[in-house]
């Protein structure tokens, strides 16, 4: 589980549904995202790390990211 991206959805957003919105996405997404279940290639990684104003690395780690 990615404890650092839920703990800043919630302080931004509220809610992950909220997140889910903004984002244009759906919520099992990010759930899914969250519980380490589906991994975000760097451009979808910077997009969320640009909604919840933080560095990608602050809550993605040193995730490795499929490239293609």
């Amino acid at each position: 589980m990615n404890k650092a991206l839920k703990i800043r959805i919630i302080e931004i957003f509220g809610t992950q549904s909220d997140f889910a919105q903004a984002l244009g996405m759906d919520e099992s997404l990010v759930s899914r995202v969250i519980r380490g279940r589906r991994q975000l290639d760097l451009v979808s990684q910077r997009k969320w790390a640009k909604l919840l104003k933080c560095k990608t690395e602050n809550i993605f780690g040193n995730q490795k990211v499929k490239s293609g």
